[in-house]
């Protein structure tokens, strides 16, 4: 088989349209999918247990839906209530629900993962509350937090893709759009393809920068004597148990 790109890539403004539309969505739905997801792990860390189990059943609904089935219901709802909103934004905003329910599981296993003596520990030394959670619990968290949460954000990207199914010409519907003109599907989702692997590898990179300087920052020597204090205290406990 020969692959010519000559009249495909005489199209080459739908392809740009559909990227960056993909590229908007995305990067508007993750700021608030991240929100919504801290918002509902602290409701399922409370100790109030109403909210646990109201914050237990949002997750448990939306993630055992497909995300496909949600959308056509956040597209459609709205028009039988005689309320009519643009696509684009019922997509961002379906995208951020979606995701934000498995960012808040990723939140809450992040903090669950750092040992609970190390709060102890940082208080023991003086540090006020704040201080505690700021150069001690944070910084151990986001370790936990960062590889599965790039992941999420890539899984986010590729979810942008089902959004055609309601009228959005992102990049897949771009590919679409030009097959109407050109009879070479192949080589139309080859560029498709490439473009979504471009924006993937970009978020893959930047969640590997973000784990880098955050392992250069807990390295550092911090300055705040308690901190360094609890530092210490890890340091010396770590030998011990080696020993």
């Amino acid at each position: 088989m020969r692959l010519d790109f000559s009249a495909v890539l005489h199209y080459w403004p739908v392809f740009l349209h559909g990227f960056l539309l993909t590229l908007a969505a995305s990067v508007l739905a993750l700021a608030p999918s991240v929100a919504l997801g801290a918002a509902i792990a602290l409701g399922r860390l409370s100790r109030l247990r109403l909210m646990a189990v109201a914050m237990l059943m949002l997750i448990e609904a939306i993630r055992d839906l497909p995300f496909m089935v949600i959308l056509f219901v956040m597209f459609y709802l709205p028009p039988a209530f005689g309320l009519r909103l643009p696509a684009f934004w019922i997509g961002v905003f379906t995208l951020s629900i979606y995701s934000g329910v498995y960012f808040a599981e990723i939140i809450r296993g992040a903090v669950l993962s750092v040992p609970r003596g190390q709060m102890d520990s940082a208080r023991a030394t003086g540090m006020s509350q704040y201080q505690a959670l700021r150069h001690v619990v944070f910084p151990q968290m986001m370790g936990y937090f960062l590889p599965p949460a790039t992941n999420q954000a890539i899984m986010l990207v590729k979810d942008s893709s089902v959004l055609s199914t309601i009228t959005i010409a992102e990049l897949t519907m771009s590919g679409r759009i030009v097959m109407t003109y050109t009879v070479a599907p192949v080589e139309i989702f080859i560029i498709i393809t490439a473009l979504y692997w471009l924006i993937c590898a970009a978020v893959s990179q930047a969640g590997k920068r973000l784990e880098a300087r955050l392992q250069q920052r807990v390295r550092r020597p911090n300055g705040h004597p308690a901190v360094n204090a609890v530092s210490a205290k890890a340091a010396m406990l770590g030998r011990a148990c080696h020993d």
